[in-house]
């Protein structure tokens, strides 16, 4: 049954896509995601899409478990209902050890047993341990992902605008004391969104999944005389941490297989780096995080790339396969992870508003979590349940810490 209800999401990232689909799947098509410049143009295009069902305990492990799951659902229905690949397969994924510029071949890496790694790994692995099989860890290309649930959205009614939100309109309502009849203002609700040069949104709900930028949106609400409680402290915990990656193509291996490196370069340093296989051909590697920060640019598509760490990516994949030298870095990009203060996303409805929430601060399981998200946040909009990992997620939790500054 149709849900005549108007929602506004702002953000066109793999948060935001993922929870306008749950709530198209619920019926809702009057639908506007609001997007600064282009669908998956931060880290949802950029992301390399790794999935893991156990790597998390207790309530998160449930909610990560259900949206690893529910990946493998929504790729089969999006190649069965819509004709739409988005690269999502099953994977066995290792942590290897390799020293920087040895060449000796480690004769024990290419055992017959069930560990054994592919025979074009041509480093020196000093250690292996196998992190997941296809039971537990797959991958999805996310930019495919969030562009199909778009294009979904768009077919049963919603809308895309490209504009940059900068503030709301509020309803307010006036109350007093019969003592002293003293009149105090108060606001309730959001009722329309600000939109540079064009036209204000009308919504009944809205909603905040900005990533990294949504600390961006504090002001809205800082600044807006009618609030004595400063709800803004629910969205400033929010920052980014910078990553670059880089994708190799010419003819790769593609077998399922993703590694994650203890890479011990000739300075001393441990490098971190991490190299899925995809599907087509593609080889993706990513590293060099950076500090939390919420200086960011304007966009996801005008942030910094330092060549350097690209070319550095480049050559630790080349020591990891020697055979890879002579392919081609098609692609060099960097972007910012959304994090919150305490690590933990915040999902549900602003403390102080009755029809504004947040999705936002996944970190690095934003791509894995993102179905949960929309799906448990869509339950939570129209039936008014909260699941548990939801009330660990609640953003009144720095509204209260905000209180007491």
């Amino acid at each position: 049954m149709a849900n005549p209800i108007r929602i506004c999401i702002i953000g066109g990232g793999i948060i935001g896509a993922s929870i306008g689909f749950y709530l198209s799947e619920a019926g809702c098509s009057n639908i506007t995601i609001i997007e600064r410049t282009n669908i998956a143009c931060g880290a949802s295009g950029r992301a390399g899409g790794f999935l893991a069902k156990n790597w998390r305990s207790g309530a998160e492990g449930k909610f990560s478990e259900s949206s690893f799951l529910a990946h493998a659902e929504l790729a089969q229905r999006l190649k069965d209902e819509f004709s739409t690949d988005v690269m999502y397969r099953r994977l066995t994924t290792f942590n290897i050890t390799i020293n920087e510029n040895n060449d000796e071949v480690n004769t024990n890496k290419h055992t017959s047993d069930k560990q054994s790694l592919p025979n074009w790994i041509t480093a020196d692995v000093h250690e292996k341990e196998m992190l997941g099989d296809e039971d537990t860890t797959a991958q999805v290309h996310p930019g495919l992902l969030t562009n199909a649930l778009v294009k979904i959205i768009e077919s049963r009614g919603g809308r895309v605008i490209i504009g940059g939100a900068n503030g709301f309109l509020f309803e307010t309502i006036t109350t007093h004391t019969e003592k002293d009849e003293h009149h105090q203002t108060s606001p309730v609700r959001a009722i329309k969104l600000l939109i540079e040069d064009q036209e204000p949104i009308e919504a009944d709900i809205f909603i905040l999944a900005m990533g990294p930028w949504t600390y961006q949106a504090a002001p809205w609400f800082r600044d807006a005389i009618v609030f004595k409680e400063n709800i803004s402290h629910q969205l400033d915990v929010i920052g980014g941490v910078k990553a670059h990656s880089i994708v190799l193509k010419n003819n790769q291996p593609t077998e399922p297989y993703a590694f994650f490196l203890a890479y011990q370069s000739h300075d001393g340093n441990v490098l971190d780096p991490e190299i899925y296989l995809r599907p087509n051909g593609d080889i993706y590697a990513c590293g060099f995080s950076e500090e939390h920060t919420q200086n960011l640019p304007d966009s996801g598509n005008s942030v910094s790339i330092n060549e350097s760490n690209c070319e550095r990516l480049r050559q630790i994949v080349v020591q990891v396969a020697s055979t890879l030298k002579d392919s081609n870095v098609e692609i060099k990009q960097a972007c910012y992870l959304p994090q919150s203060s305490d690590g933990s996303p915040l999902i549900g409805r602003l403390h102080g508003l009755n029809n504004v929430y947040i999705a936002a601060g996944h970190s690095c399981w934003g791509i894995l979590n993102s179905l949960a998200t929309g799906a448990q946040l869509t339950q939570l909009i129209l039936k008014g349940e909260m699941s548990p990992f939801l009330k660990q997620c609640d953003p009144t939790r720095f509204y209260r810490r905000g209180g007491h500054r």
